[in-house]
Parts: structure tokens; C-alpha cells; sequence
């Protein structure tokens, strides 16, 4: 009765509150999320909870308000946890409780396709695809059929098998990103099934440390933008800049993804304090950003501090 019923009489008593009963709903369900967080140190058991949290409200919410509540309070944390979990060679010591976790909170219904696609391929999938490659190159102790296995066992995992297959393997066998590193795997035991060591190389994975679900994310929102020309007005010496400073570029576009998503502003700032040690500065909001080697830096007070992009999207 006190839970579930009088607190919503004051709703139903003025319908001018009715309006605003979806909007308190959403940001009590923000607020629990967080609250449980905080309290569970567990990853896979504060997964197990969101989804029990979540899926009560689904036939309520439209499946776009669900994805924005886990977008912003769940699959972060996701990414730091898949991020920690070991790629192991020997199967027998592979964990998989956290990445069955994460299939079972997108069959349920909870996460967006995009998140859940770029979560695999850029918090396991690229670390999987570089210990396939690591273990190729072992000439002195060679284990082509423990190197065949580690193939196998993956490939069933993650696409599972045709005639029952889950929601999140169909999702992940249609795939393009998935499906090349898999199809890169199977070239790479090929290669050396020939001892071919020029195709070998060609089908070297990029470095995980260089890879995350953002990144991952970010190539997939602009692979679905149209294709529009632009004006050719960048000078030489700021396509040499760019060149030169890539990596910076790619992060700044996923914090200008991160902040539209939030509908937090970011631009460049002009004017006095526009650099950071050689380093252009940004502002998020009201605060003053700039990256260096793919880390956020904030100012706090009167010194420059590392900072969370989840963080700094709750201070704004």
C-alpha cells in the first residue's frame, strides 16, 4: 500500500500533474540507478539489478527513454568492467560472466543495438582479435590446434548457432565490424597454416589500448550519417595539424558526440586561455577541457585535473 499505491494518488487526484508523472518517473528511476550503483560494488550483480529496475517499466516508457537511462547510468560502467576482463587463450580460464551479462541486458529489451555492438567490438572483440594475433606469431612453441580451438570456441560464443540463435548473436552475425574481425582471424591461421608472412601481417589487429566502446561507437554514428560535400576552404598547414595531431581529433569527436547526446554545448574557446601547454581547449558546457593522449583534462579551481567524461556531463 505505502509502496505502490499512495504515492501515486496525488497524480490521479490532479490530472495537471499527469503531465509531469512520466518526467518524475524517468528521474526517480535515474536516481535508483545511481543509488545502486554506488551500493554495489559488483558489476554483474548491479547489471542483474538495472535489469530487474528496467524491464518493470518497459510497456510504460517508449524503448528510446529505456536506452537513454542505460546509455547514461549503465553502459558506462559496462565499458569499465568489459574493459578489466582478461582475454585468456586457454578457454578453460576464460571468464564469461560479465560478458553473458551484457548479452542478457540486451536481449532483455534494455540497450540500443549500437551501444551493445560497440561495447563487443571495442571492449572484447579488439583484445580477443589481438591475443588471436599475439599467438600466431609464437614461432618457438607453435599450438596451431590450441590457436584453432580459441577460434572456434569465440566464433560459437559470440554467433552462436544458427537454429537458435539469441537476439544478441543475430545482432552480432549481422555485423560488418564483427564479421571482419572474425573473417581477419580465420585469414591470419590461414596465413600461417601456409606460411605466408606478408598475408599474415596484412590482417594485423590495431592495439586494444588504442580501441573503446566510445571510439567504436563514434565510427558507427558517422557511418550512418549521409555523405555530404563540403567546401575544401582547410589550409595545408591545418590538414598538416590535423595529420600530426590525429589522435586528439578522433577524442575530441567523441566527446562532441558524447556532449550532443547529452545536449550539453562544446566548441572551441577562443580568445585568452584558448591553449593548455600547446593544446587547444575546448569547453563542455561551462567548463574548460583539453585532451592529452586520449585523457580529459578539466579545470578544477586553479589546477588541471583528469575527469570522467560521465563526470563532467554531471557537473554541467
Amino acid at each position: 500500500m505505502h509502496r505502490w499505491i499512495l504515492p501515486w494518488l496525488p497524480y490521479f487526484r490532479n490530472e495537471s500533474a499527469l503531465g509531469t508523472m512520466f518526467t518524475d518517473i524517468r528521474r526517480s528511476l535515474k536516481k535508483t540507478l545511481s543509488f545502486i550503483s554506488k551500493h554495489e560494488p559488483d558489476d554483474v550483480a548491479f547489471f542483474r539489478s538495472c535489469i530487474a529496475t528496467l524491464s518493470a517499466w518497459q510497456k510504460l516508457f517508449e524503448e528510446s527513454t529505456i536506452f537513454s537511462l542505460t546509455s547514461e547510468s549503465v553502459t558506462p560502467r559496462f565499458a569499465r568492467c568489459l574493459a578489466r576482463v582478461p582475454i585468456e587463450f586457454s578457454n578453460d580460464k576464460q571468464l564469461w560472466d560479465q560478458i553473458n551479462t551484457l548479452f542478457d541486458y540486451f536481449d532483455a529489451g534494455l540497450m540500443s543495438e549500437d551501444e551493445f555492438l560497440s561495447l563487443m567490438e571495442g571492449e572484447i572483440l579488439a583484445s580477443w582479435a589481438y591475443t588471436l594475433h599475439c599467438a600466431t606469431l609464437e614461432e618457438k612453441q607453435l599450438n596451431l590446434s590450441g590457436i584453432a580451438k580459441f577460434y572456434s570456441v569465440w566464433k560459437e560464443r559470440v554467433f552462436g548457432q544458427l537454429s537458435k540463435c539469441t537476439k544478441s548473436q543475430l545482432a552480432l552475425r549481422g555485423d560488418l565490424m564483427v564479421c571482419r574481425l572474425f573473417y581477419g582471424g580465420l585469414e591470419m591461421i590461414r596465413a600461417l597454416i601456409d606460411s605466408d608472412k606478408a598475408r599474415h601481417s596484412r590482417f594485423m589487429p590495431p592495439n586494444p589500448q588504442d580501441c573503446n566502446y566510445r571510439i567504436a561507437l563514434m565510427h558507427r554514428s558517422k557511418a550512418k550519417k549521409p555523405v555530404q560535400a563540403q567546401p575544401n576552404v582547410v589550409s595545408s598547414q591545418s590538414q598538416r595539424k590535423s595529420q600530426v595531431n590525429g589522435n586528439v581529433a578522433s577524442f575530441a569527436e567523441v566527446v562532441g558526440d558524447f556532449a550532443r547526446q547529452h545536449d550539453i554545448s562544446f566548441y572551441p574557446k577562443v580568445g585568452s586561455n584558448s591553449t593548455k601547454d600547446g593544446k587547444k581547449v575546448f569547453m563542455f558546457g561551462d567548463h574548460p577541457v583539453y585532451f592529452d593522449n586520449n585523457v580529459l583534462f578539466t579545470l578544477r579551481g586553479a589546477a588541471w585535473q583528469p575527469i570522467s567524461l560521465e563526470h563532467l556531463a554531471q557537473a554541467s
